[in-house]
Formats: structure tokens, sequence, C-alpha cells
């Protein structure tokens, strides 16, 4: 989902977030680049992680391509960035939230969190949950 400040046309100012810069690069002689999809380097290099697709797709062919991630201050928004702050102006925009009828504001974006993937999707399908609980009530 979207960040909950956009919504609101960040009426009490803009929450911060990290963001990434992806470079793909397809390795047409290297049939693979690592042992596993993913591989965090959090401290080694300007990247954080590299991504080679084929471990995750099963997909068979010449070469294989991975992606570099590249931590970045400015740019499209994937991470909160955690602090009190910036805690208290997602409250202003939560309050907003909460008066709004027939939307959900869930995800990393949305709730302001850093949410792994599973994380996620644990909390789209809580919510989903709820609003059949309700709409069940309802009807």
């Amino acid at each position: 989902t979207g960040p909950i400040d956009a919504y609101f046309d960040p009426c009490h100012g803009k929450l911060p977030h990290r963001s990434l810069r992806f470079e793909h690069q397809h390795l047409g002689d290297v049939e693979w680049f690592q042992r596993t999809g993913t591989v965090n380097y959090p401290n080694e290099h300007a990247y954080t992680r590299i991504t080679e697709f084929k471990h995750l797709t099963g997909e068979q062919g010449v070469g294989t391509s991975i992606v570099r991630e590249y931590p970045m201050a400015e740019g499209e928004p994937f991470y909160p960035i955690p602090r009190p702050e910036n805690e208290a102006l997602y409250q202003r925009y939560k309050a907003l939230a909460e008066q709004e009828a027939n939307v959900s504001f869930v995800g990393r974006l949305a709730q302001y969190r850093y949410y792994n993937m599973d994380q996620v999707v644990g909390a789209a399908l809580a919510h989903a949950g709820k609003l059949l609980a309700d709409w069940g009530r309802k009807a």
C-alpha cells in the first residue's frame, strides 16, 4: 500500500522514509552467481543485498540475473525510519485514518512499521479477517 501521509496530502508534514536504488545485471556466461536467492551485506559494501532470481523462480536458461539493492535517503519510499518524533507524527496520521470510512491502511507504508514480507502478509490476512467478520455481523 502507499504511505499514510500521502493519502492525507501530507497535512501534518511528510513522514521520513528510506528508499532503495536497484542495479539489475544479467550475467550471460554465469550459471549461478550465489548459493541462495538473497545474500545480505549489511556492512561490507555500498549495497545491502544481492538477489538472484532463478533461485526463487526455478527458472532455467542461459546465464543468470541479479539485482543489487543500495539504500538511499531520497526517492520512492520503501521503509519507515523508526524514531520517536516520526512515531509521534505517524500517530497523528493514524488518528485521521481511524476516522475514514471504508478505507483500510495496511502494510509497511500505511502502518509506518518495518515489516518482513511474512509479517506484511500476516497483517493483511488479519485485517481481511476482521473486515469479513464485521461484514458478517452487518449482513
